[in-house]
């Protein structure tokens, strides 16, 4: 342990000599994973070093944890005021949803975008096909109304079904399932039904941000399979969204990463290789979907360890001597642990069964994504009027308001980047999105007045 502030700069410089001399003795190439305000100045240091430094031999990874819960706050952002947080507080209590929005909750905001994402693509699917939504039909059954006559059901669905029904019973089929051509028509007529929404605002404002879910999605999966170019193409995706919601350090951070990793086949071909392997992320156990980034098992294991039960936190105290006696400590009660649950022949595994595909747990997800269908039925975000509104309140947006076009604004503002020096440029404020959270200001005679439009009742 280095006992020194972790951001000032001689610690820093500490831990990278240290680690590089290490690497160099064991004949390895260091490669050293940093949340983005330890990366930024790492970077820095490496930067200014010269050209025979050991330190240029050093890799900086940015962390994907944390990178995940900057995009988290990106959505929150971007969507702030469109009716996002009614919407997510139909399933998490109130005072959990701006923990969500802002990305601290991860394992929350995961789930909650998810839940509405499928709520979403369940309307999609019901305008495109003609279809009635099962959660609808089930509110009009309780309340003894006369039930609607099921419609035929398109041929390419009924071929996805019998796809679907095909790959959870032989998952050998997969390359077989992919290649189909159902499939591929379904997704044409679903890529047309949202082109046929592009005069609606509201419209491509929640495409957009079922977009970004998309990116989400492709970036936990390239985190738990380990695939290191669906790594860098969801990082690549995410760039835009980092921009147009003033998230500027993560925006800089997140470019320079990039370059530099896509540019490893000619700085450190070797370690490209391994990183194609999938050797950019962790394994605690050898399952397909168990891929952990690095910044997570510190978590995990070594913050877990300090701030519970016999940790430094829970009244050891933390001055130098009490770190020593803790840290030389943990390797004997490793051997004591193991010695005892060699002794009561009890083992501490983890189950195979992975608690999300719990039939509890996907019989309440499916619950409460019929909640959220039944919610946004009688507030669509999906109809024809060309305005930019919240879908809870009603309110309608000013002709500042751009969220919109996120993503357009975003990829505006990294062509500005292109060229100049990262470490000195400055990203301007009027370029960044305009949400419709953004307060509206009006003259009187005293001076301008905030009027803040989010806490308007919603429509029932």
């Amino acid at each position: 342990m280095i006992d020194m502030v972790p951001t000032d700069m001689t610690c820093i410089y500490s831990t990278l000599s240290f680690i590089s001399d290490q690497a160099s003795r064991y004949e390895y190439t260091p490669i050293i994973t940093f949340d983005q305000p330890l990366w930024w100045k790492s970077l820095k240091i490496v930067s200014n070093e010269p050209q025979d430094s050991k330190l240029k031999s050093i890799i900086l990874r940015l962390g994907s944890l944390h990178v995940e819960m900057s995009f988290f706050g990106c959505i929150g952002h971007i969507m702030a005021g469109s009716g996002i947080e009614e919407v997510l507080e139909l399933v998490y209590a109130k005072n959990a949803v701006p923990h969500i929005l802002s990305g601290k909750a991860v394992a929350r905001a995961i789930r909650g975008h998810f839940l509405v994402d499928a709520a979403l693509n369940a309307m999609l699917v019901s305008d495109t096909f003609s279809l009635p939504l099962s959660a609808t039909l089930d509110e009009a059954n309780t309340e003894e109304e006369p039930v609607v006559p099921q419609p035929s059901i398109d041929e390419d669905l009924e071929s996805a079904k019998v796809l679907y029904n095909r790959l959870t019973e032989n998952p050998d089929v997969s390359a077989e399932v992919c290649s189909s051509e159902a499939l591929d028509r379904i997704v044409r007529k679903l890529e047309e039904k949202k082109q046929s929404m592009l005069n609606s605002r509201t419209a491509v404002l929640w495409i957009k941000y079922m977009e970004m879910v998309d990116t989400l999605k492709l970036f936990t999966k390239a985190e738990r399979t380990g695939n290191w170019m669906l790594h860098l193409k969801a990082l690549h995706e995410m760039l835009p969204y980092f921009a147009a919601a003033k998230h500027a350090l993560y925006t800089k951070s997140a470019y320079i990463y990039c370059q530099q990793m896509q540019d490893l086949p000619n700085t450190h071909p070797q370690v490209n290789r391994s990183f194609l392997n999938g050797l950019h992320v962790v394994r605690r156990s050898d399952r397909f979907w168990a891929g952990l980034s690095t910044d997570l098992i510190i978590e995990q294991v070594l913050m877990r360890s300090v701030k519970t039960t016999g940790g430094l936190t829970r009244g050891r105290g933390m001055s130098e001597t009490q770190r020593l006696v803790w840290l030389m400590s943990m390797p004997a009660c490793a051997d004591i642990n193991n010695s005892m649950q060699n002794l009561t022949g009890t083992n501490f595994l983890t189950s195979e069964q992975h608690k999300d595909t719990t039939k509890a747990r996907q019989d309440r997800d499916q619950q409460e994504t019929n909640t959220i269908i039944r919610y946004l039925s009688k507030r669509s975000p999906f109809d024809s009027e060309s305005s930019l509104r919240n879908i809870a309140t009603g309110v309608v947006a000013d002709d500042r308001v751009n969220c919109d076009k996120s993503q357009a604004e975003g990829k505006k503002i990294l062509d500005s980047l292109t060229g100049k020096n990262a470490h000195e440029y400055t990203f301007r404020k009027k370029d960044q999105v305009v949400t419709l959270a953004c307060k509206t200001a009006v003259r009187l005679n005293d001076g301008d007045v905030q009027v803040d439009h989010t806490g308007y009742v919603s429509e029932t």
